[in-house]
């Protein structure tokens, strides 16, 4: 199966927080028609609060997202994620998601282009 993870930003992590990533994250299901499924994450390094999910997403891979040679999303994923966001913070939330597809070696983690973070443009001169 080809799929991409979604892991909610660890920096907020809060139940209401984590239940607004699954609620875009179905919204992107309902008009893609994408299979989506929640999982509880384990760790080894911290106990998981039970709310805390990290979220399969089934879709066909692009040769670029399976090679693990680009560190961001394409375009297109990111438009797909963004387009279902009602608000400005819905976008930020996904934007501090961090995305991932599995391969034979591990992990190949994806990001935004544009993250919007505010710590970065902080330290900009």
């Amino acid at each position: 199966m080809e799929y991409m993870l979604c892991y909610p930003s660890s920096e907020n992590m809060n139940r209401e927080h984590c239940e607004k990533v699954h609620n875009i994250l179905a919204r992107m299901s309902e008009r893609y028609k994408l299979r989506i499924e929640p999982e509880p994450v384990k760790s080894i390094y911290y106990k998981c609060p039970d709310f805390y999910h990290r979220f399969k997403i089934y879709k066909p891979l692009q040769e670029s997202a399976a090679s693990g040679g680009e560190a961001y999303l394409s375009r297109e994923e990111e438009e797909m994620i963004l387009s279902v966001c009602r608000s400005p913070e819905e976008e930020q939330i996904m934007k501090d998601c961090i995305y991932a597809y599995p391969n034979e070696s591990g992990m190949v983690l994806k990001a935004f282009r544009d993250r919007g973070d505010k710590r970065a443009r902080a330290g900009r001169g």
